[in-house]
């Protein structure tokens, strides 16, 4: 018996204090807004996908150039060391001090 006066009560307020037609646009607009949040929320999910893909991309773009530039840093290191050493064996080479006969531009 405790639990016809609750239902009676809640029938009561939805007739009584808050009208059926507001309940029911109440729950329109809500249906409404779940429905439009499911589609951006799935328009979101691709844009997210197409980023990813991107991004991959930009990566791997990214590893290539720094194996190359490693790459072009060894061989500059080495001609640099080949330099250097070229100038050890040759004392007037690549000094101002020299006359412009003996000066060498390599």
């Amino acid at each position: 018996m405790s639990e016809e006066p609750n239902t009676e009560r809640t029938t009561r307020i939805i007739d009584l204090r808050i009208p059926l037609p507001w309940v029911l646009t109440g729950l329109i607009t809500v249906g409404f807004t779940l429905v439009s949040m499911y589609f951006n929320v799935n328009q979101l999910v691709r844009d997210v996908g197409e980023l990813q893909i991107t991004v991959k991309a930009g990566n791997t773009q990214v590893t290539t150039l720094a194996g190359e530039q490693a790459l072009l840093r060894f061989r500059m290191e080495n001609i640099e060391g080949e330099m250097r050493n070229l100038k050890s064996l040759q004392p007037g080479y690549g000094t101002t001090n020299a006359p412009p006969a003996a000066r060498r531009t390599p």
